[in-house]
């Protein structure tokens, strides 16, 4: 390989990190938000009367 196509592989692995980074970024944002709804909707469960068992 030259040095130019060793530093255009370089060039490439960094978008790729950056990509994966902002990723990451994105999932870690997305499992908060479920887990803060999860947790709204585990209130809501908790708040309803309890149910009466079939007769």
């Amino acid at each position: 390989m030259t040095r130019e196509e060793i530093m255009k592989r370089i060039e490439i692995e960094d978008a790729r990190i950056t990509s994966a980074d902002r990723n990451i970024e994105g999932l870690i944002a997305q499992k908060s938000r479920s887990q803060i709804e999860q947790a709204r909707l585990f209130a809501l469960l908790e708040a309803l009367p309890e149910e009466e068992p079939p007769q």
